[in-house]
Parts: structure tokens; sequence; C-alpha cells
């Protein structure tokens, strides 16, 4: 099944294309360009540089966010509009979950966390069993200190995510066995979405272009001014 996948949830944009058990390309920038004006640049070279057509894609799977409010919406939007004009299925995949796929069969805890601000982190943690990746501490915003409080249960866990830059310190003073992930492995890849996008579909968690939805996890701050208003 060849799938292609997008991630525009924090400020690096990334694309792939995976067909079943193959990474065919995988293109992630992190330029001062905005989403807008690299994403679908991003999606043409990607397919030209894989020889591979539009017509030939089988599904598109696209993060749902947490992440960037701005990012989440337009990288939902330019998936929702590949699935209508290509009439193909559209897979909304949990960006914290996609991220415990950069680890896969990691023995130990994974625990993204994305900086929300507001002294806020979208976290989850996750845990592989064979090859099932499972949520142990189910997604939301926390304080750093409620998701690292949560996690002095476990002996072994791996923080990656943006929010390791801004807490670090404070993960430290409460985990100071944590371990962190590498560079490399630690910010959203699509080609991990592709995978969890692949699994989903094989679930037949499918939807089409109406049906799916960005998922936030918290109101945008827009929105909170005016309902405090």
């Amino acid at each position: 099944m060849k799938i292609l996948a997008i991630d525009t949830t924090s400020s690096a944009a990334s694309v792939a294309l995976i067909d079943s058990d193959k990474l065919i390309g995988e293109y992630t920038s992190n330029a001062k360009l905005t989403h807008l004006q690299k994403l679908m640049p991003m999606i043409e070279q990607l397919l030209m540089h894989c020889e591979e057509s539009f017509e030939n894609i089988e599904a598109i799977a696209v993060s749902e966010g947490p992440g960037s409010f701005t990012g989440i919406r337009i990288g939902v939007a330019t998936a929702k509009t590949l699935s209508q004009v290509g009439d193909i299925s559209i897979i909304g995949v949990p960006t914290l979950m996609a991220m415990a796929y950069n680890i896969p069969f990691y023995s130990g805890i994974i625990c993204p966390i994305l900086d929300a601000r507001r002294n806020q982190v979208y976290s989850a943690a996750y845990k592989w069993e064979g090859d099932i990746c499972k949520e142990v501490i189910k997604a939301d915003a926390y304080s750093i200190d409620e998701i690292t409080e949560a996690l002095k249960a476990y002996e072994d866990v791996i923080f990656l995510g943006d929010g390791v830059n801004a807490y670090k310190n404070n993960i430290l003073s409460i985990l100071p066995n944590a371990k962190f992930a590498l560079p490399y492995l630690k910010t959203q890849k699509a080609s991990s979405v592709a995978q969890l996008g692949l699994k989903m579909a094989s679930e037949k968690k499918l939807q089409n272009c109406y049906e799916m939805k960005p998922e936030y996890l918290r109101k945008p701050e827009a929105e909170r001014n005016l309902e405090n208003k």
C-alpha cells in the first residue's frame, strides 16, 4: 500500500512516501520558509524524485496534532485537499504516538514532549510490547512537573521533542536518570507518521476528507482570549 505522509506540526515540514514495508523517500525542511510556502513544492519534488505518480497513492497519512496550531491547520488542509482531489482515503495520525515510532522497539518508556507554551507541554508516554506501541499515559496538555512526576513509577524513560530544549533541567531535577533522544530522532518525522498510518490502515482506520479533523488538545490562544473577554 502506497502512502503519502505529511507532518507540519513543528517548525519543520516533513513528507514521506512508503510502499508497505519499504520507505521510498522522505524530505524534511527546517528552512525559514513557512509551511504554506514549502509543503506543496516538497510533495511535488518527493514524487518526482521517487519517480512516482500521485495517481498511484492509495492513502494520505497526516499528523493530526497536537503541535503548532498553524502548522496543524496547514498540514490537515493540504491532506484533505489531496484526498478530495485524488478521491483517496485519509488517515489522521496522532502526532505524539507517531513520535514514539522514531524509536521503535525501545525497551523503556518513550515520552514525547512538545512545548505548548503557557508553562505546559503536549505529552504522553508509550511502551513497545513486541511490535505494538501502547499508550501508558494519555495524550494531553500537562505542566512539565505533572508529566515527570507521573513517570517516576518507571525506571527507564527517554524523552524527545522540542520541549526537551526548554525543560531538560526540570526533567532531570525529578528524573535524574532520564535519557534524551539523539537530535535526528527527537523531532517529528513523516516516515514515522507513514509507518503508524500504515498500521492504522491495516486496522481499517481510514476516513474521507470530510470526516478527518485535527486534534489540538487545547483551544487556540485567540479563542481562549475571546472567551475570557
